[in-house]
């Protein structure tokens, strides 16, 4: 592993460079901060007609064929340039298909901080690491309610190490390196170190670690003929007589109507519902419960999911699962104890980031709370990391590095904090100046200290019964308080689809034409999203977009 992959500073996360665990911790908020909503996308996140129907359930007429500007014809149409469409258009590309894609930013969209899930993979191997499947697949399913497609998430098991080698291979060419990251020792919870997060090379530097994938994906994709078409937002499916998708009619900045023709397929890779509240009042009412909609521009209103029900596609069954991180606010909290703004403990505090956010909304009734611990707080901190850890709470460091490592880095996130957004970070010499710096009740804030400290030397924890080995008593001051807010993500469900990523109708029967990938599909997620495998849903866009793209050019091979 190369010397410039090991660590990655915030001033080099806008411009690409390698990543610190110390900035990885506001990533969801710099790497993927929601972007000016325009009209086009006001008027999609609509809210039904006045009968009382929903927007997907009113198909609008047809666009009348004088409307039409223009026509184009390709062989393959994927409407969407984020992660599984920019993927999917290079392997339908590479593989000889003739492939246009559509987007209706004036940029490509990516989230996250460009780190992909494996559960195998070449880099895994010269770590020497390894997984096991059928565990590892039983803890996704489980987390989901046991209500997933298990079919689908087999898919993904079968295909990930072949789908990420390629990737290794097609950064490696384009002179990125992989740093893979390390996950949780939790028992209860546990995140296996299969992140891997690529960086470097003439692209990456031109870009961020939100974008660099999608961009990598074009740079090739154009290589292999494919053609890449801006600010041209698809608004209506195309079918025939039987009902068969052949193209979509698009309309370009100008406000004319261009009609895309494409036989071999129309791929939606239109991304989630995050910014449409019809959308998440139906399907998804906890995301409304969050402080901040962190990682999904705002054109993610539910294009491609209007567009599948209208063409006769169904959605999968709610709830549908959300993607949260607890880091709207501050951006590390650990194991330590957790106050409401009522000043009452809620929860069990050491558990993985999704529970997190969940406590803090249902249990915690706010949509935040306050993350309180004393002057030995590193020392605490280093010694939990032996039993637990995951996402801000350890860090983002490289497979094979020291505890310390994520000490030092959210030190330096703790100490910065307190200086650049006090809002979110509190620090005084008794717990009775700190109660008075928080939004909660001072008595009840007090009562809660000192009942978890009687707990912490009694070595058992009854109101909640988190591991005794977290137990870190509050009694040294300085004392610290970290707000705990939980952010939005993403909305991974959606469209209902089959193994083969065909846009499915309530009959189970594929709309044909027409094929759903990425984050506006559902079914490979039910009810909550799985972390033990981390970076998986940027691992389902790999591996979507490349066996679908390979699928429509018709050399797909199943595993």
């Amino acid at each position: 592993m190369g010397e410039s992959t090991r660590g990655i500073s915030r001033r080099n996360l806008l411009k690409g460079a390698a990543i610190s665990a110390a900035s990885v911790a506001a990533l969801g908020m710099i790497g993927c901060g929601p972007k000016e909503a325009g009209s086009a996308d006001a008027k999609a996140a609509g809210t039904g007609d006045a009968a009382g129907k929903h927007t997907w359930e009113v198909k609008p007429d047809p666009i009348p064929a004088d409307k039409i500007k223009e026509t184009v014809d390709t062989e393959v149409l994927v409407i969407g340039g984020g992660y599984s469409g920019t993927c999917c258009a290079l392997n339908a590309a590479e593989n000889g298909a003739k492939v246009v894609l559509v987007e209706k930013d004036a940029m490509l969209n990516g989230h996250g901080v460009g780190g992909t899930g494996a559960i195998a993979s070449r880099e895994l191997d010269k770590l020497g690491i390894s997984f096991d499947k059928a565990v590892e697949m039983e803890r996704w399913v489980s987390t989901c309610g046991n209500r997933c497609r298990e079919s689908l998430v087999a898919k993904w098991f079968r295909e990930s190490e072949r789908c990420m080698n390629w990737f290794l291979d097609l950064a490696e060419k384009n002179g990125a390196k992989c740093m893979v990251t390390v996950g949780s020792r939790s028992v209860v919870h546990p995140e296996i170190d299969c992140y891997h997060m690529i960086s470097g090379g003439e692209i990456f530097e031109q870009h961020t670690m939100a974008d660099f994938v999608e961009y990598l994906f074009e740079s090739e994709a154009k290589a292999n003929g494919a053609e890449f078409v801006y600010e041209m937002p698809a608004v209506q499916l195309v079918q025939d007589d039987s009902g068969k998708v052949t193209g979509a009619i698009c309309q370009n900045k100008d406000g004319d109507y261009v009609q895309y023709n494409a036989p071999k397929g129309v791929v939606l890779a239109t991304g989630d519902v995050s910014y449409n509240d019809e959308y998440l009042d139906e399907y998804a009412p906890i995301a409304k419960k969050v402080m901040t909609r962190l990682c999904s521009d705002q054109g993610n209103v539910g294009d491609g999911h209007n567009m599948a029900a209208w063409a006769g596609g169904a959605f999968q069954d709610g709830p549908w699962p959300t993607m949260m991180h607890p880091q709207a606010a501050a951006t590390f909290h650990g194991p330590f104890m957790f106050v409401n703004p009522d000043g009452k403990r809620f929860m069990n505090e050491a558990t993985w980031v999704q529970g997190k956010c969940v406590g803090v909304m249902v249990n915690g009734g706010s949509d935040h709370a306050w993350s309180v611990f004393d002057a030995n707080w590193q020392t605490d901190l280093l010694d939990s990391l032996q039993y637990g850890g995951g996402m801000f709470w350890d860090s983002f460091r490289p497979y094979g590095t020291d505890y310390q490592v994520a000490v030092d880095s959210h030190t330096k996130t703790v100490e910065s904090g307190l200086e650049k957004v006090p809002d979110y970070y509190k620090r005084a010499d008794t717990l009775e100046e700190l109660a008075g710096m928080l939004d909660v009740d001072k008595d009840e804030f007090l009562a809660s200290v000192e009942r978890y400290n009687k707990m912490c030397e009694q070595g058992e924890d009854t109101d909640f019964y988190k591991e005794s080995h977290f137990l870190y008593p509050i009694k040294q001051g300085p004392f610290t308080a970290c707000m705990v807010a939980p952010g939005l993500l993403g909305v991974c469900g959606g469209i209902h689809i089959s193994d083969n990523f065909e846009v499915l109708d309530a009959e189970d029967k594929p709309v044909e034409g027409l094929y759903a990938i990425g984050n506006c599909a559902g079914d490979i997620y039910a009810y909550d999203y799985p972390i033990n495998v981390q970076g998986n849903s940027h691992g389902r866009c790999l591996i979507e977009g490349k066996c679908l793209g390979e699928q429509l050019a018709g050399v797909y091979q199943e595993i």
